[in-house]
């Protein structure tokens, strides 16, 4: 009998050395590694999901996206989304942003604690595929995310990091295009001011 584990505990997976794999939630399972059918729900390196919504004022976060990866993040506070976190395990996930007046733009978003920086709390930190050249701490950014990529992981350099992270990017990016995916460009969330349309 193969044993795989799923901790219900972020950062337990040193609890679980009997098992013969342990995996972040559910989403990450491969039921191929282990003789069987593998599912056909995959579309192009992504997983579709049941569209969430969030959204908020950009805020400042570790100063990281920009300064050590060159990728620079629109970071939301996690205060109001307890509920929304425990639901949706860390990992990367891509879907629609809106950002103010500025427009939609297609974006990946990493939800987790960072295990390379070793972050102590769970964060939300959106990617918007698109060259701004300037900041906008304080804007109202709003999301709809629409699929999952992976799974949260460690990396040995800093190097490795970024080349996944532009991966993702360009795993989102082609996804997005997909009639799948792209019809979510157009779901009223995104260009709704938060304070009117009552989703927070």
């Amino acid at each position: 009998m193969e044993v795989v584990a799923v901790p219900s505990i972020p950062k337990q997976s040193h609890l679980y050395t009997s098992a013969d794999e342990v995996i972040n939630s559910l989403l990450d399972l491969q039921p191929e590694k282990w003789g069987l059918p593998p599912f056909q729900d995959w579309v192009e390196g992504t997983l579709p999901m049941q569209p969430w919504f969030i959204g908020g004022p950009v805020i400042k976060g570790f100063g990281r996206g920009s300064k050590v990866l060159g990728i620079p993040t629109a970071n939301l506070s996690t205060e109001a989304y307890s509920d929304l976190l425990t639901e949706h395990p860390s990992g990367v996930y891509f879907g629609w942003a809106g950002l103010s007046d500025r427009g939609i733009y297609k974006m990946a978003m990493s939800i987790g604690w960072n295990p390379y920086f070793g972050n102590s709390e769970k964060t939300i930190e959106p990617w918007l595929l698109h060259q701004f050249t300037e900041d906008f701490y304080g804007e109202e950014l709003r999301l709809a995310i629409v699929g999952y990529i992976r799974p949260e992981e460690n990396f040995p350099s800093v190097e490795s990091l970024i080349a996944k992270i532009h991966e993702d990017g360009r795993i989102a990016n082609r996804a997005l295009d997909l009639p799948l995916y792209s019809k979510y460009k157009d779901e009223p969330f995104l260009k709704t001011p938060l304070q009117r349309n009552g989703k927070i």
